[in-house]
């Protein structure tokens, strides 16, 4: 399923408030934003979605209320994922994933 252009455009607004330079890439359905050429956050269909790279960082993820992404298939994801969060949650959630970006 496409992305939501609605809960894009509200990640555009959170993440265009970054000092940092983004790129929107469209991947298999999904939009995802890409900072230093690393993906921060994707948007696929009412979700909206974060890598972690598993372990720690995904477990604490999931404490928080997110879900695993599940792809297509069935198959899991280190990414965790939010279904149509609130503003505030979700400029939280790009803060912190914009961070991750920057760090990797």
């Amino acid at each position: 399923m496409p992305y939501d252009p609605e809960i894009a455009d509200r990640v555009r607004a959170i993440i265009g408030g970054a000092t940092v330079d983004v790129e929107e890439k469209r991947m298999m359905g999904s939009l995802c934003f890409m900072v230093n050429g690393k993906m921060a956050v994707g948007v696929s269909s009412s979700e909206v979605f974060f890598p972690m790279g598993g372990g720690e960082a995904l477990a604490t993820a999931l404490q928080r209320g997110a879900h695993r992404l599940t792809m297509k298939g069935g198959r899991t994801a280190p990414f965790a994922a939010l279904d149509d969060p609130d503003d505030d949650s979700l400029a939280d959630w790009i803060g912190e994933a914009v961070e991750r970006a920057l760090n990797a």
